[in-house]
């Protein structure tokens, strides 16, 4: 009698099932919250980024009203004064808003005179407002006559609001990015 060959009692060979793709792992769970997350953070900054430019493109158009309003006064000769007058004025509230919105725990809206200019000049590391071409600010509007270089004072002023959005939006990102480094 012939023995049997005992391997052909076994059974063929089992492949597993094909692994499917979902549901994924939690491994991929935490990545895609992670990214989610990480898009939040981004879409927040640009919105924020948005939002700095748009205001310093509302205070320079304001700026460049002013002064465009200022040349074309200024063409009559009758009109300068009260052209050049209404200028320093409209600059004076312009750069108290800014003041005020940048810093708002700041007593910006209290000062006058050379404390105002002190004031403006307190960000910066020259004297440009308290010795320069700003110092007309300080009793401009109550002068009788007007007598400044509406040029620099205008670039003056247009350096002094670009500067403080800037470093204000140089603060959001630092800001941000410690809160990333915190995560």
């Amino acid at each position: 009698m012939e023995a049997e060959d005992p391997l052909s009692q076994l059974r063929d060979i089992h492949l597993p099932e094909a692994v499917t793709f979902w549901p994924p792992a939690i491994g991929w769970w935490l990545l895609l919250a992670l990214i989610l997350i990480g898009l939040g953070f981004i879409y927040r900054q640009a919105i924020i980024a948005m939002i700095q430019r748009r205001k310093l493109a509302n205070v320079l158009d304001e700026l460049e009203q002013a002064y465009s309003h200022y040349n074309e006064q200024s063409a009559f000769e009758h009109k300068r004064n009260a052209a050049g007058l209404a200028f320093l004025a409209s600059i004076n509230v312009l750069l108290n808003r800014v003041a005020l919105v940048m810093f708002p725990d700041a007593p910006s809206e209290k000062l006058s005179g050379s404390q105002w200019l002190e004031f403006l000049d307190s960000f910066d590391a020259g004297s440009d407002f308290t010795k320069g071409a700003g110092r007309v600010l300080a009793d401009g509007v109550y002068q009788r006559r007007f007598d400044a270089d509406t040029d620099a004072l205008y670039a003056l002023v247009k350096g002094w609001v670009e500067k403080r959005y800037q470093k204000k939006s140089q603060a959001h990102a630092q800001r941000f990015a410690q809160t990333e480094s915190q995560s």
